[in-house]
């Protein structure tokens, strides 16, 4: 085998150095692309992360509007059947609220 020239070693350790180079380029190029690939794949989450949040919200609120309603309806049927209620039994009725009240209130 030959042996090489200052100027040939040179010139082969200077193709090395742009080989090894463009390799690391291409490397960092590839783990840029994979973070952005990452944050674009996060953000994407957040923001179904976040419309699910929305419309459990909206959920939330439908059901407080709509017991809301029945507390109202049953509070309204409640007064009607106060109103319709004869005297004898309102007396009854509240006795036994009286009595109800004091026996939870004791224990």
């Amino acid at each position: 085998m030959a042996k090489m020239t200052m100027h040939q070693e040179l010139e082969m350790l200077r193709k090395e150095v742009e080989a090894l180079k463009k390799e690391k380029e291409a490397r960092e190029k590839k783990e840029r692309a994979e973070a952005l690939k990452a944050k674009k794949e996060q953000e994407k989450e957040l923001e179904e992360a976040k419309e699910k949040a929305k419309e459990i919200m909206a959920s939330v609120e439908e059901g407080k509007v709509e017991a809301k309603e029945a507390l109202n309806e049953l509070l309204e049927t409640i007064k009607k059947d106060y109103e319709n209620l004869s005297p004898t039994s309102a007396i009854v009725l509240f006795a036994l609220g009286a009595a109800f009240g004091h026996a939870l209130s004791s224990k």
